[in-house]
């Protein structure tokens, strides 16, 4: 017989903050657009057998949503928020989306080799550094400084 039943349940759920709606949000398109680049692929790939682009920018995109989930549940661990908390997000975020559209060009554009050719999806995940390392950093800098204090 189960006992479980009588284990009183107390649940409270916090605000989310504006950082981890911005990550919560562009996680959810980027799963969404991962999604229908695999459904895209899977289309092609029955036509065709090499999709490579297609491909890296199916699982590009799956795993930015999986990682900015990620970073937004261990924001919501701690009591790193605010103004900072938030430019971090958003930075991070355009990055990402930058990097997301840029392989998906690579693809769209055709392109075999984005650094010998210097497509103009290389160039747009290139430029995505700008935001992303700056954006991680803070994020990352306001995480860990939050566990190493607790």
């Amino acid at each position: 017989m189960s006992l479980w039943h009588n284990v009183p349940v107390v649940a409270t759920i916090e605000c989310m903050t504006t950082a981890q709606q911005i990550l919560i949000g562009y996680a959810t398109i980027a799963l969404s657009a991962g999604f229908l680049l695999g459904v895209i692929l899977g289309a092609v790939r029955s036509k065709q057998s090499s999709a490579r682009n297609l491909a890296t920018a199916h699982v590009e995109t799956l795993l930015q949503g999986a990682v900015l989930l990620g970073v937004a549940f261990a924001l919501g661990l701690t009591d790193f928020d605010g103004r900072l908390a938030t430019w971090g997000a958003t930075l991070l975020a355009i990055g990402s989306a930058m990097q997301a559209v840029g392989v998906t060009l690579n693809w769209i554009t055709g392109t075999v080799d984005q650094f010998a050719e210097r497509s103009p999806g290389f160039l747009l995940n290139s430029a995505s550094t700008f935001a992303a390392v700056p954006g991680l950093a803070i994020l990352a800098y306001g995480i860990l400084s939050a566990v190493i204090s607790q």
